[in-house]
């Protein structure tokens, strides 16, 4: 999938705060966070949706997925994890993606994808990503 904005992320073609990659998964700060620390983990595989999945590699992703979000949780010292799969229907890249997006009592969502933040620049970003980096590493 040449076009595919994930997949050339996965290339290095685009830069991204990657906050943790292996061989099947990559996790990196969404650009456009919901709150900050907002991460989305994606397969390295190109697989457009939750059905085009095998078994054992959904297993995989789940594990990763929980691993991810405690690592966020951690990371930053947010209250809780609000987790966001869309498929086909508002999927907004036909590539595969877990939105980790962390959660604070008292911090409402607003709408349907709520109104998107920015990190004041790429030294706040960094910040976040390193957090994000240092609890995922302490969680294998």
């Amino acid at each position: 999938m040449e076009e595919c904005i994930f997949c050339k992320i996965i290339k290095n073609e685009i830069k991204a705060s990657t906050i943790f990659e292996d061989d099947r998964f990559i996790a990196f700060l969404d650009k456009s966070p919901i709150f900050k620390g907002h991460t989305l983990l994606i397969p390295k595989k190109h697989i457009e949706t939750i059905f085009d999945f095998s078994e054992d590699y959904l297993k995989d992703l789940a594990v990763e997925t929980k691993r991810i979000a405690e690592g966020v949780k951690k990371g930053i010292g947010c209250d809780g994890i609000l987790l966001i799969n869309n498929n086909i229907v508002s999927q907004s890249v036909p590539h595969f993606h877990v939105h980790i997006i962390p959660r604070e009592k008292g911090k409402p969502l607003r709408g349907f994808m709520w109104p998107r933040t920015r990190y004041k620049n790429e030294i706040e970003e960094e910040e976040f990503k390193e957090k994000i980096e240092k609890a995922i590493e302490m969680l294998k």
